[in-house]
C-alpha cells in the first residue's frame, strides 16, 4: 500500500514557503514605516533650534509631456527631514502638472540634509521646499 501523506506534506511546506516569500517581498516594497509616537517632528523654529540645510539636491528630471507643452514653474512640497538627514513623507502642497509633481516627489526623496538641531541634538522637522522646472 502506497503512503500518500508525503506528497501532501511536501505541498503544504511549499505553499507555506511561497506565502512567506511573498509576504517578505511585500514588506521590502513598501514605504518606510510612519514615525513612532516617541519621535517628535517640529514644524517651526523655536528657541535653540536650527533649520535643516541641504547638502545634496539633484536636479529633477523633466517629464516628456510637460516639456512638449512647455510647462514651466515650481512645485511646492511639504516633507519631513528626519534626524538622520533623509526625507520622509513628501507631499505636494502647490501643484504645477501631475507629471512634474510626480518627478518632484521622486527627486526630493533623493535629497540629503544636515538635520535640524534643538539644543545641539539632531531632530526631525517638517519643511516646505520648492522644486523648479524651467526650460532653458
Amino acid at each position: 500500500m502506497k503512503d500518500t501523506r508525503l506528497p501532501l506534506i511536501q505541498s503544504v511546506a511549499l505553499v507555506s514557503a511561497l506565502a512567506f516569500a511573498i509576504g517578505a517581498a511585500n514588506t521590502y516594497a513598501q514605504d518606510p514605516p510612519p514615525p513612532t509616537a516617541s519621535e517628535i517632528v517640529y514644524d517651526r523654529q523655536t528657541a535653540g533650534m536650527t533649520h535643516p540645510k541641504a547638502v545634496y539636491q539633484p536636479t529633477p528630471e523633466y517629464a516628456n509631456g510637460p516639456r512638449r507643452k512647455k510647462i514651466q514653474g515650481n512645485v511646492f512640497l511639504s516633507m519631513i527631514v528626519t534626524a538622520d538627514g533623509t526625507v520622509r513623507d513628501p507631499q505636494v502642497t502647490q501643484s504645477l502638472d501631475k507629471d512634474l509633481d510626480k518627478k518632484a516627489v521622486e527627486c526630493v526623496k533623493k535629497w540629503r540634509f544636515e538635520p535640524a538641531t534643538r539644543d545641539g541634538k539632531p531632530v526631525a522637522m517638517r519643511v516646505v521646499v520648492e522644486v523648479n522646472f524651467h526650460l532653458y
